[in-house]
């Protein structure tokens, strides 16, 4: 065995085991790295077997100076860098943990290159990729052998076929991408149970109380595309069943009356089928003489189902006088019989109409091919998802998108959350502030969402790169300004806010999640809503669960109760009015979110920012009422926007006061 000039090893053919020979290296340096020929003696080394030995700084899995940080589990045969942690995907897959294949013949960080370009027309048969160290040389995904010109073999897959599918569930084994899964299933090897939902189309029936009944139900396949599957719709056989939903039969027992609290004992028999588990809740006044209530959202036929946040809300009259209850009602087991609940309310009013859980209808989206999709540069990445920017192809034009996916272990609250989204999207339809839905593609069990691409980014950055105080104090000086937009162009922002939150709230969502990091700024610098992982298609939303909540832009009553209505994303756009006034100001800046819990109650509200406009700040100041239903709809909102901007437009750019001239040439001379 020869390297660098040097023999290391000779041995006697006939000692050859498997006319293989073997070469150990006890304590292996940098200066062993190299390339490694073995040929027969006399014989031109250009006949031996070649083989290239990379040293790496750290051992196996261990990254850093130290080697002392654990490398990501790199998938698809990917490659841990010793130096930055990173992956270093082989040639035909992408992600942070190379999890995500490429379409046949493309490679590259993203997936952009084309193996076409390379003089391969065989997708990428015949080329060999060498990549930074320690990864090193290898064929394309799909093929092997040393010309790189040999497919793989049956359930062996990736770069010089060293993967072995093993595939479950039904899942196919493709020598180019892996284990392919059949709807229902994902991950590597198609372990992982379904993660999106299905909707099933069924006939109304109509059938006696007490009797079962059997239906034929068509399923459609909703999050899932496989071009290997036929047109066909699949049939499916469930079994529906009559259930009475559960009515109280007693008001809740008054057991101490307060200056502000009423100590009840909710009630604890119901007329029905199930306990109640959950709730919808609608703020509206409530009318004279109306009689108690108690309103179920959701219901279940199991009277043994387990309670986890049940929310009961009752309408009494008490010496003639109408009051609402709230109870918030935490139970870790069953039928706590008993248990006193302190209900706070203030002179608002609270009450709920009886409405039965909608029928799911199917959900329809544009599909698109995966082979359609080019990706280019990545333009947003958070903890469990990013977004990049690519060409796409519908219907025969080519345009530009942002793709929207998830990293491997994003959590199923996100897979829910981003499955969410696409249904949010698909069921608002198209409007010109906010972002619109170009279609969707799955690819090995993942959903990849595309959007319209928005060149400017979020409203956040943009409003903040305006800023020319710091960055270019002459040029602020000069025209007087703190910004490189005019203020008209932004009220403009605010008033296509509003005009996309008039529209969302029309169509009955609800955004939870509204600040100007989730809108977007499109052409000619027009305002989109986005991010609607959170959006929810109810009056009322009650979350059951506690996640990453946006604690700076929520209302009062969701951050005491986890209730979001319309009105709480009104609090919220008042925030983003405050944003945009700021130039992309940090609402509350300086204060903890303990402090916001127990200052907002009390009445505190962020003051007026400089040189704002004392209209904009009188709409910010109705935005944030304690009174959710005092506050004002985005009808009202988006009228009294436009009427300031018509205003504006009359009286001219030089007299504007909503941002601009906050810098007095008198007091900048004078330091």
């Amino acid at each position: 065995m020869f390297c660098a000039g040097n023999y290391y090893y000779m041995t006697h053919w006939n000692d050859m085991v498997n006319r293989t020979a073997v070469l150990t290296m006890e304590d292996a340096k940098y200066a062993n790295q190299g390339i490694y020929s073995a040929s027969y003696v006399g014989d031109s080394p250009l006949q031996g077997a070649w083989m290239r030995l990379i040293v790496r700084d750290c051992p196996s899995k261990k990254w850093g100076q130290t080697c002392d940080r654990d490398c990501p589990n790199c998938l698809n045969g990917g490659v841990c860098h010793d130096v930055d942690g990173d992956c270093i995907c082989p040639p035909g897959f992408m992600g942070t943990r190379c999890e995500t294949a490429c379409r046949e013949g493309m490679f590259g960080r993203n997936c952009q290159e084309s193996c076409e370009s390379c003089g391969s027309e065989a997708k990428c048969k015949g080329l060999r990729f060498c990549l930074p160290d320690p990864y090193g040389c290898s064929c394309a995904s799909g093929w092997s052998g040393s010309r790189c010109d040999s497919p793989c073999h049956t359930d062996m897959y990736g770069p010089d076929c060293r993967l072995s599918c093993k595939c479950q569930n039904g899942g196919v084994c493709n020598r180019f991408s892996g284990c392919q899964c059949p709807t229902g299933w994902r991950g590597q090897n198609c372990e992982k149970s379904g993660r999106y939902h299905h909707s099933y189309s069924v006939t109304n029936n109509n059938i006696a109380i007490g009797i079962s009944k059997m239906f034929e139900c068509v399923v459609f396949r909703i999050f899932y595309y496989t071009v290997t599957t036929s047109d066909k719709p699949v049939g499916k056989i469930i079994s529906c069943g009559y259930s009475e939903p559960p009515v109280p039969t007693s008001a809740p027992k008054l057991l101490e009356k307060r200056s502000k609290q009423l100590l009840v004992m909710p009630v604890d028999s119901h007329r029905g089928d199930g306990p109640i588990v959950s709730t919808r809740l609608l703020y509206k006044p409530v009318e004279n003489g109306d009689s108690w209530s108690s309103i179920i959202g959701f219901w279940n036929t199991d009277v043994f189902t387990q309670l986890w946040l049940s929310i009961a809300i009752y309408v009494t009259t008490l010496r003639s006088e109408s009051l609402v209850f709230v109870s918030l009602l935490t139970l870790d087991c069953l039928h706590h019989q008993g248990e006193e609940t302190i209900l706070q309310f203030n002179s608002g009013t609270l009450t709920l109409t009886r409405r039965p859980k909608p029928t799911p209808e199917p959900l329809t989206y544009p599909i698109l091919e995966w082979e359609d999709i080019k990706f280019e540069d990545v333009i947003g990445e958070g903890n469990f998802g990013q977004v990049i920017k690519a060409m796409i192809k519908k219907d025969g034009n080519k345009m530009s998108a942002a793709i929207k996916m998830l990293k491997e272990f994003a959590s199923e609250n996100d897979h829910r959350d981003f499955a969410g989204e696409l249904e949010v999207l698909c069921k608002l339809g198209q409007h010109p502030n906010i972002i619109n839905l170009i279609g969707a593609c799955e690819n090995r069990g993942y959903l990849y969402i595309a959007i319209e691409y928005a060149p400017y980014g979020n409203l956040l950055d943009f409003l903040r790169k305006s800023r020319v105080l710091e960055t270019d104090p002459a040029f602020a000086k000069e025209h007087g300004t703190a910004s490189t937009l005019t203020s008209q162009q932004l009220l403009q922002f605010s008033v296509d806010v509003a005009t996309g939150m008039h529209y969302l709230s029309d169509k009955q969502f609800i955004h939870r999640d509204l600040a100007a990091r989730n809108v977007l700024v499109g052409d000619n610098l027009v305002a989109k809503i986005a991010d609607f992982g959170l959006s929810r298609g109810e009056e009322v939303y009650v979350k059951k669960t506690m996640g990453r909540l946006p604690v700076r832009w929520m209302a009062i009553e969701s951050l005491n109760y986890s209730v979001y209505t319309s009105k709480s994303d009104v609090w919220s756009f008042g925030v983003l009015l405050w944003e945009i006034v700021s130039l992309g100001g940090t609402p509350y800046c300086g204060m903890t979110c303990a402090e916001l819990y127990e200052k907002l109650p009390q009445g505190y509200r962020m003051e007026k920012p400089k040189n704002c406009d004392d209209e904009v700040y009188e709409l910010m100041k109705q935005c944030w009422r304690d009174r959710p239903y005092e506050r004002p709809p985005f009808s009202q909102i988006s009228l009294q926007l436009n009427r300031m901007q018509e205003a504006r437009k009359v009286i001219g750019e030089e007299k504007l006061t909503f941002i601009g001239r906050i810098l007095q040439l008198n007091q900048a001379q004078g330091g």
